[in-house]
């Protein structure tokens, strides 16, 4: 029996590293028995591919490629177009991909047939990342620690995953982005709901992406950028799904914490810097992420968004 795939990819900008990701799903290995679709939706006011930009880039590949837009500025409606994308296209499952990634040739091959060993519903896997400048010595990467393939997971991003189409189905479990996290953590915030509805979520260790990280992501400004922009929406998060009194119970103790013993490594490692110079500035970036991380828990506790998706790094 031949089942359906559809790859989503949302993009903004970024025509170079979508044709670069595109031109990786064409060279994947098409498992038997499954028809693979990719559907791209461009998050912008204006569309760059259009007429005969889209035209070339089918035309350039063997996969069949569709084109859509969505408008309206911001990450979740961009998802919750391209499900919307997916569906019209009738699928089993879902696979979603970042513009900035590139598929290993057996990533759909190893999400699929992990899925089908383990009875899972959703799978998602590893990102290598590859850096165009390597990121401060201060700078601690969040890699994720290797898991067996398998391994039950409550939560997922949505840059390496493929989900049963039951899940966004309206006759399945309709779940879709919330379009009130407009900047970030609104795929955590999807796949906590996709496992609290009952679907079975598996890590698969070797189903690899890779992610070009550009140098304009990795300055000073754009890292503690990235902190308080997680701090915010990871407290906002709480508040949509617990109500502000809960979450202000939670994290005004927390963000005192932080910005109390942030403020004191981040004056400790100034003034150790000129000693040591390495080991102050850690404790003093160390403070300043500790700084960004409990001011951002306020700030989203007041319901305040952040622009840190504003900004496109690559092109």
């Amino acid at each position: 029996m031949t089942q359906k795939l559809v790859i989503a990819v949302c993009t903004a900008q970024r025509p170079n590293m979508l044709k670069t990701c595109l031109a990786s799903l064409d060279r994947l290995i098409r498992p038997n028995g499954t028809n693979l679709t990719v559907v791209v939706v461009e998050n912008d006011p204006e569309p760059f591919f259009t007429g005969e930009e889209a035209g070339k880039v089918k035309a350039a590949l063997s996969l069949p490629v569709f084109f859509y837009h969505e408008q309206r500025k911001g990450i979740p409606f961009a998802r919750n177009r391209a499900l919307e994308a997916a569906l019209e296209h009738a699928p089993d499952w879902v696979a979603m991909i970042d513009d900035d990634e590139r598929a290993e040739p057996d990533w759909i091959e190893k999400l699929l047939a992990a899925c089908g060993q383990f009875n899972a519903e959703v799978a998602n896997g590893p990102v290598r990342r590859i850096y165009e400048k390597p990121a401060p010595h201060w700078w601690k990467s969040q890699l994720l620690k290797p898991r067996p393939t398998g391994t039950e997971i409550t939560e997922a991003p949505t840059n390496n995953v493929l989900i049963s189409a039951r899940i966004i189905h309206k006759d399945g479990a309709g779940l879709r982005f919330d379009e009130r996290l407009t900047f970030g953590s609104e795929d955590i915030d999807f796949f906590r709901r996709t496992h609290a509805a009952g679907a079975k979520m598996i890590w698969v260790d070797d189903a690899f992406v890779e992610e070009d990280i550009p140098a304009s992501r990795v300055t000073t400004k754009r890292l503690l950028s990235r902190m308080h922009m997680a701090a915010t929406s990871g407290a906002f998060n709480i508040v949509l799904r617990e109500g502000r009194g809960k979450a202000a119970l939670h994290f005004i103790p927390k963000s005192a914490r932080r910005m109390t013993f942030g403020g004191l490594a981040t004056v400790i490692g100034f003034c150790l810097k000129p000693f040591a110079r390495e080991r102050g500035e850690k404790l003093y970036y160390y403070g300043l992420i500790r700084l960004m991380k409990g001011s951002g828990n306020l700030r989203g506790l007041l319901g305040q968004a952040h622009n840190y998706y504003d900004v496109i790094d690559g092109n």
